[in-house]
């Protein structure tokens, strides 16, 4: 031992005298870390630890009314024998968190979803406890409702240069702001109508809940009806009446839930799949039809159209006019016309309205510039007036020989006459046809020739065609019975010939 050495040494025994404090905490920190990192060794042979790998497949359900999305994506993870622990994070997307499920589409019998916790120190995200008997890899089904997938509809329509039939492109708009991005999905439309906000708001107002008890109830049956509509292969359903029972899982009734049927709807799959990414909106074709049979008539009718003469195009949704597959839902259509140039002439852009099966469509395209129209007032007068006498209560008719000046008379009854005349000129290349609508109140008559029927008890339609530079003049008469005059509250037709008036 050198010098040095023996030096030394009696500063260092010094040393650990004067810390063993020290030491002795150190060993015992060292102890704990040791035993934690032996205890974490053993829980990671039983516990497998995962999160979730990319998807293999997935499908968008999209009901545009709720603002409400079905997803369902499949995925394949590796289980080990014994516990596993699957990681699911919803972090800066609208996923609905109580909506996540998930199912093991292999190996069913063998692995099952023991319990799901949500970490208070990790907010946005869930872990699955899985028991599985098996070492395998497995295909599992995650479903869950978002918010924030939206779609709608347009339409491009072309029109022959006969107006006999139409061509019609069908499209989507499908726009995401849900905060994921889904890619290779297949996009799935619920077109139709579906009561579905009523028919919650009703079932949960019935019971006498507080505001936040409200919002769940409201939640959870809103979601438990939407999955079980979406839920379904795609085609046509009509939703007969919902039992108070469809919706006992999700809240608890007072009182008795009245019965009631909600629209038909259809579930429309676009073809093939697409990648819709976050905040991207994707135009999608979703259907053609390349000879629809349609009819043009030309209406007056001032409480639908107003007062112009509209060139209203029809035609029906269904086989007959290479349509009838699916409803159509409410969109934009943008409407043109083949010409005798070969070119395409710009008709009109407007909302066509959605349309059931079989229901029929009618698109007003406005004013045509090439029809001359005017409803002209060419006269009016009154007659058959009656006066009533307060002095021995007496009714006298004007024109009777027994009428008396008296400043205390009032008039009791009379009629009322209008003529008018309906000036029509063709200035376009084919026949039209043409119904014009009048809405005459109170006890009244039309008279005229032309070809008039009743539309209802106040309301005659006249009808006529006009051939490639024809005029007509329509004359027909009004007849309104007032005061004690009137009998009834309808009105009722004449043949009678009608002339020009004499000045």
């Amino acid at each position: 031992m050198t010098i040095d050495t023996l030096l030394i040494k009696p500063v260092l025994l010094k040393m650990q005298i004067r810390n063993i404090s020290y030491i002795n905490w150190l060993q015992k920190f060292c102890l704990l870390i040791f035993m934690s990192c032996i205890s974490m060794s053993l829980m990671a042979k039983n516990i497998d630890l995962s999160t979730l790998p990319s998807r293999d497949s997935v499908q968008l359900t999209i009901y545009n009314s709720e603002d409400l999305t079905l997803v369902r994506e499949t995925r394949q993870i590796s289980i080990k024998k014994g516990q596993n622990r699957l990681q699911f994070s919803w972090a800066n997307t609208q996923i609905d968190p109580t909506s996540v499920q998930v199912d093991f589409l292999s190996h069913p019998t063998e692995m099952h979803l023991s319990n799901t916790t949500f970490p208070h120190d990790k907010p946005q995200m869930l872990y699955w406890h899985i028991n599985s008997s098996v070492e395998s890899l497995a295909t599992v089904k995650i479903s869950y409702f978002t918010s924030g997938i939206s779609w709608r509809a347009d339409y491009s329509a072309i029109m022959t240069q006969s107006a006999k039939t139409m061509a019609l492109d069908s499209f989507v708009t499908v726009t995401n702001r849900s905060g994921e991005h889904y890619e290779n999905a297949q996009v799935r439309l619920v077109i139709g109508k579906i009561n579905l906000v009523e028919r919650v708001n009703e079932l949960v107002n019935q019971a006498n809940y507080k505001k936040n008890q409200l919002q769940e109830r409201k939640r959870s049956a809103r979601a438990k009806m939407a999955k079980e509509m979406m839920g379904k292969a795609a085609g046509r359903y009509e939703m007969t009446a919902v039992p108070s029972s469809a919706v006992a899982d999700s809240m608890m009734e007072e009182k008795e839930v009245a019965k009631d049927s909600l629209s038909e709807y259809y579930i429309f799959t676009i073809e093939s799949t697409e990648t819709i990414p976050n905040q991207w909106a994707k135009r999608l074709r979703s259907g053609f039809a390349e000879a629809i049979n349609i009819d043009t008539i030309y209406r007056y009718r001032p409480r639908e159209y107003g007062n112009i003469l509209a060139r209203v195009i029809n035609f029906k949704n269904d086989k007959k006019s290479s349509l009838g597959d699916a409803p159509l839902p409410e969109g934009n259509i943008q409407i043109y016309q083949n010409n005798q140039q070969g070119s395409l002439t710009y008709i009109a852009g407007l909302t066509l309205k959605y349309a059931s099966i079989a229901d029929k469509v009618e698109l007003n395209t406005g004013a045509d510039p090439e029809i001359y129209f005017e409803l002209v007032n060419l006269k009016n007068w009154r007659d058959n007036i009656w006066m009533h006498y307060k002095k021995g209560n007496l009714y006298l008719r004007i024109g009777d020989g027994h009428i008396k000046i008296d400043h205390k008379s009032t008039v009791a009854g009379w009629n009322e006459h209008s003529l008018f005349v309906q000036h029509l000129r063709n200035f376009t290349d084919k026949s039209i046809n043409v119904e014009i609508r009048r809405l005459i109140a109170g006890d009244a008559v039309v008279k005229s020739q032309l070809d008039i029927k009743k539309h209802d008890y106040q309301t005659v339609d006249i009808h006529t065609t006009l051939a490639v530079g024809d005029k007509q003049e329509l004359l027909y008469e009004t007849l309104v019975k007032k005061g004690r005059n009137a009998k009834q509250n309808q009105l009722s037709l004449e043949n009678v010939k009608i002339n020009y008036p004499v000045w």
